[in-house]
């Protein structure tokens, strides 16, 4: 019997094999934070941020199986296992700042799956992140975080065939990142990288360490002054409106079973993303859409679609 994996620690690809899926989403790659649109990376001290994310995206199903050179998949595969078609990650997080220079994250996702015979759901894998701020001057920001993904999330029998689903890895894994920023007056540069690396866990499976890149150019149209540090959300105005255009780049490594390496996964995907970001006092609503503009999988497996992410963060 194959599996469904639906890692949830990872934030983004969806890349699903023909008729046997593997599906890697949302945790690690929020701690990214590509919403974040000032150029700041830590929040002021005692500061406190809760936000909730709903990430919806697509799969492209080949119905005559291997749009990447695989041989046509038979009756009987079909029959065992059910393509994913959409979909839905559903996150909620909380930002701390311990210091002006240190802040404490957390998030937790919720993914929900929709095939054409039903859908299902589980909960993910607990990130925990701290980050710290390295260096700040002239306008140039650069941090560095590091955490741990704790195995939360479930593994169960599916509800619309005879397949497993597997939401989160099933083990403890580390996870590093750097970013850096500069920021011009009302025009901020800013780039990232992420390593989730994944150890053993469910069925003595790996599921694959993930490496995640982003570069974004953001213009804040309304608001967000050089003075406004606070993250994602600009308290010295009451209005701010900014829109972002960039990269987003994911790799994700194949699984391997204990019985070696599952040839049809892993992959490199590109994403060209469009955002924009409305904040009143102290809320703010991030919105990004995602288009592949690259995709390279081994083996037999449907393309990624197109994707969007909405949140709802408050700043207290």
């Amino acid at each position: 019997m194959k599996n469904i994996f639906i890692v949830a620690a990872i934030l983004s690809a969806t890349l699903n094999r023909a008729y046997s899926q593997c599906a890697c989403c949302a945790g690690a790659g929020s701690s990214l934070n590509t919403d974040n649109n000032n150029g700041s990376f830590t929040l002021p001290k005692k500061k406190l941020l809760a936000e909730a994310y709903g990430d919806y995206r697509t799969i492209m199903i080949d119905e005559k199986g291997g749009g990447h050179g695989a041989p046509v998949a038979t009756d009987s595969i079909k029959d065992q296992e059910t393509p994913l078609k959409s979909m839905l990650i559903n996150s909620l997080g909380l930002r701390y700042g311990l210091t002006n220079k240190i802040t404490l994250s957390v998030l937790l996702p919720f993914v929900i799956l929709n095939t054409n015979k039903g859908s299902d759901n589980g909960l993910g894998d607990l990130i925990f992140l701290s980050t710290f701020n390295l260096y700040q001057k002239r306008n140039f920001n650069l941090a560095l975080s590091a955490g741990l993904e704790f195995p939360t999330g479930v593994q169960k029998g599916s509800s619309f065939d005879e397949t497993t689903v597997v939401v989160g890895s099933g083990s403890f894994d580390p996870i590093i990142s750097l970013a850096a920023s500069k920021k011009w007056n009302k025009l901020t540069l800013m780039g990232s990288a992420l390593h989730r690396y994944t150890t053993k866990g469910f069925d003595n499976t790996t599921y694959s360490s993930v490496s995640l890149q982003n570069l974004m150019v953001s213009y804040n149209i309304i608001g967000h002054s050089k003075s406004c540090q606070t993250d994602s959300i600009c308290s010295e105005h009451n209005f701010n409106w900014a829109v972002s255009a960039g990269y987003y780049g994911e790799w994700l490594g194949k699984i391997k079973k204990p019985d070696g390496p599952d040839e049809n996964t892993g992959y490199y995907l590109g994403f060209a993303t469009l955002g924009t970001n409305l904040s009143f006092k102290k809320w703010s609503i991030p919105l990004t859409f995602s288009y592949p503009a690259f995709q390279q999988m081994n083996g037999d497996q449907n393309k990624a679609g197109l994707r969007f992410r909405m949140g709802i963060i408050k700043m207290f």
